[in-house]
């Protein structure tokens, strides 16, 4: 016949997690009631003088973009003394264009060889000349070559001697 024992928990573990309960509940409570309390009780509305401001605040809006649209629209003077002038945007990206496209194409940062060194500059070639094999072999990045015998030599290096026990 098998015995079977029950692990009843104490009573006073069942009391104390009640007693937590309650008094989370309570506290939730009291939070609650003093933020209505300090609010007012009531919904906040929008009274009418927010109404009024926000045309005011369309009206100050709409006089903004008239005046940014003006600026990027028209030629004006900005500061006659410095030379200043502000030109419409459509014909500053024209002149921009035709700046970009006067110069030659050139790489935004330095090209590194295989080593991680910058390479010279090298002079512009003429593409409609066919280029010798020394300028082809001087202009291709190579990356260093290990022989198996430098591979075994750093090996060696590396690897610690075995410790005897």
């Amino acid at each position: 016949m098998q015995t079977t024992t029950h692990h009843a928990e104490p009573a006073a573990t069942k009391k104390s997690g009640f007693w937590f309960f309650v008094l989370s509940f309570l506290v939730l409570a009291i939070f609650l009631g003093m933020t209505l309390l300090f609010r007012g009780g009531t919904v906040a509305t929008t009274d009418p003088e927010d109404i009024a401001r926000d045309a005011v605040r369309t009206k100050y809006l709409e006089e903004l973009q008239a005046e940014d649209t003006k600026k990027l629209t028209t030629f004006a003077w900005v500061d006659q003394a410095k030379g200043s002038v502000q030109i419409p945007i459509s014909e500053a990206m024209k002149l921009v264009l035709v700046e970009l496209n006067a110069q030659k194409p050139a790489p935004a940062y330095p090209i590194l060889d295989a080593t991680g060194q910058p390479l010279p500059a090298t002079a512009p070639t003429n593409a409609a000349a066919p280029m010798s094999s020394t300028q082809a072999s001087a202009s291709v990045l190579t990356a260093p070559v290990e022989t198996p015998a430098e591979k075994t030599a750093k090996a060696t290096k590396t690897a610690k001697p075995n410790k005897p026990q």
